[in-house]
């Protein structure tokens, strides 16, 4: 029984010093966590004037390791330009990949902002959208709505030139004009 002890003992030392398998578990878990985790979070863009161009606000920013990209939770962002004036994205959820050229969003996509050239607000809606930040385009393969002060035009896809004030819908284009 002394000997039987003696062996179940050092088995169980053994296996403490050594680790066991429940440390492949923890070391998975590592590979998983997250870098930096904001809530309720504010993230300004200057332009060369120093006024703000771009400000992003989220309830959630959580950096992923693994890939090093940004998921956003129910965002705001607000951009200016000098030729098309202030426009508002709002989304359920959003997605920066580690290069930092885009930010996809989803779910209950709204983008609202002067129409410059005609009565009332430009209205996008969409279910996803996907902004260059690079270039200032924003496109989407989805079925979009776009009202522009009494008008309204639905299609699926459409490309928008921020900083050009051009909009294009890419296909099954239906259009309401009101008078």
């Amino acid at each position: 029984v002394t000997m039987v002890a003696v062996v179940a003992g050092g088995a169980l030392l053994f296996n403490l010093l050594a680790g066991g398998p429940d440390d492949a578990t923890e070391s998975t878990a590592a590979a998983d966590e997250r870098g930096y985790y904001l809530n309720d979070a504010t993230l300004t863009e200057l332009g060369l004037d120093g006024r703000p161009r771009v400000v992003v606000r989220a309830r959630s920013i959580e950096q992923q390791l693994t890939d090093q990209s940004v998921n956003l939770a129910q965002i705001e962002l607000d951009y200016t330009t000098q030729k098309q004036g202030e426009w508002r994205v709002t989304a359920d959820r959003g997605r920066m990949p580690s290069d930092r050229g885009s930010l996809l969003l989803a779910g209950n996509v709204l983008v609202v902002g002067a129409a410059e050239r005609s009565a009332g607000q430009a209205i996008i809606r969409t279910d996803e959208l996907a902004y260059d930040t690079r270039t200032n385009v924003v496109q989407t393969a989805a079925p979009v709505t776009v009202d522009i002060g009494p008008h309204q035009l639905r299609g699926r896809g459409m490309r928008v030139g921020l900083n050009q004030g051009t909009l294009r819908l890419e296909s099954n284009v239906h259009g309401q004009f009101i008078p």
